[in-house]
């Protein structure tokens, strides 16, 4: 039986006023959790997250969703289970609200459920992590998945064309730390999670932007920054990466001396597709290497750009297997990845005024490997290819059309 996707908005007007309070309200067991068809809806409005007693089967949950905007109305109620199994004719009866319904069925409608919250256009910013994910029971099917309403995204932004690549909350939703050092802004340890059209920020020193501790998550359309500079391989400005799937997104790391930008995890086996990893170009010391790997997997890595700043640095160090396909960076002798020169592929490489869309005659576009599955849609909404092929990187190069509209008498084009 198929899931349901249960819808929460997320900010100062939605049903939750900050993602960690959406993450709090989920059910214990995504797989387990229901929605079953209702009626009889009495008493009052049920209380988000509150405690469910079934009166008649014995059963005990929590409550999620239902349609019902008031007593008379309403047609089902979505519900996490506690304890037991619900049954027809059970009356659902909330534990602060004192709402009722009665359940018109013994069989869910549907099992399980798809956990989203969509966040409002605005910044979430918090000392310490905005966002941390887990506890739940979950599956390929049942799992939580945070991005935003429609049009809050700074790609839905109406100049995205024409923004500077870079976090800007003033563009659309964002997650900021403001802790001093050693912050994560968004900490993932849950399987099969998804995360989307979010700007994500560590501002402190050594801040890391995601940390994905699960594998099998996926994380697209986003915009990371931080400034990590330790060692580790399970964290970075984009860290863990644990057998997940990452596409179209721009990783940028701001942190002097730091050793890596993105840190692969140590075991598992992630997957990059259509990525930007750069470091600003005036770090008095540019990172040590773009990837730093841990003991073992391998590191698919396809159409990114990966720029560290300075020639001679890495590309990759630690002891895991990479495989690199059509990406391009500063620095050679890596197989799978071609030499440019940084400050010709970006439209401005410098902390202050970083913006990482593509700039006309970058050696990137035109040059990728084309990838339907994970790159048929850039990281500001445009449709890959603009030009002959797909770019490289997160951002599709919008190609402007040369329209020939009549010939003059002068002999001369208009």
């Amino acid at each position: 039986m198929a899931a349901v996707t249960v819808v929460k908005t997320i900010g100062s007007t939605g049903t939750f006023s900050t993602p960690q309070l959406w993450e709090d309200g989920a059910p214990a067991n995504l797989t387990t959790a229901e929605q079953s068809a209702a009626g009889t809806f009495a008493v009052a409005s049920f209380t988000q997250g509150e405690s469910l007693t079934f009166v008649g089967s014995g059963a005990t949950g929590k409550f999620l969703h239902t349609d019902s905007t008031g007593v008379g109305t309403g047609t089902y109620v979505t519900y996490g289970i506690t304890t037991g199994n619900p049954a027809a004719s059970d009356v659902v009866t909330g534990g602060s609200s004192g709402a009722t319904c009665i359940l018109s069925s013994g069989t869910a409608d549907f099992v399980g459920v798809v956990w989203q919250g969509r966040c409002q256009n605005q910044e979430f910013s918090s000392a310490t992590t905005v966002l941390t994910i887990g506890g739940s029971t979950m599956s390929s099917t049942t799992y939580k998945e945070i991005t935003t309403v429609p049009g809050a995204s700074f790609r839905d932004h109406a100049n995205v064309q024409t923004n500077p690549l870079r976090y800007n909350a003033s563009n659309g939703c964002g997650f900021r730390t403001t802790g001093a050092e050693t912050q994560t802004v968004l900490l993932n340890n849950e399987s099969y999670n998804r995360v989307s059209k979010l700007q994500i920020v560590g501002t402190g020193l050594s801040a890391q932007a995601m940390i994905n501790e699960s594998p099998n998550h996926l994380v697209e359309y986003c915009l990371f920054e931080g400034t990590y500079d330790g060692t580790d391989a399970t964290l970075g400005v984009l860290g863990g990466n644990d057998g997940g799937v990452t596409r179209n997104c721009v990783v940028i790391q701001r942190g002097d001396v730091a050793n890596h930008i993105v840190g692969t995890g140590s075991v598992f086996s992630p997957e990059f597709y259509n990525c930007t990893f750069v470091a600003v170009d005036d770090l008095g010391t540019a990172p040590s290497c773009v990837f730093q790997s841990g003991l073992s997997g391998t590191i698919t890595v396809k159409n990114c750009a990966l720029f560290a700043g300075d020639s001679t640095k890495a590309i990759k160090a630690g002891s895991a297997t990479f495989n690199f396909t059509t990406c391009y960076s500063d620095i050679s002798g890596t197989s799978g990845v071609t030499q440019t020169t940084y400050s010709n592929e970006f439209q401005n490489v410098n902390d202050a005024t970083r913006d990482f869309r593509l700039k006309a005659g970058a050696a990137q576009i035109d040059t990728g490997t084309t990838d339907a599955t994970n790159a048929a849609i850039d990281i500001a909404g445009t449709a890959r290819p603009s030009g002959a092929a797909y770019d490289v990187g997160a951002w599709e190069f919008v190609q402007q059309a040369v329209v020939n509209v009549g010939w003059e008498s002068t002999g001369q084009w208009l």
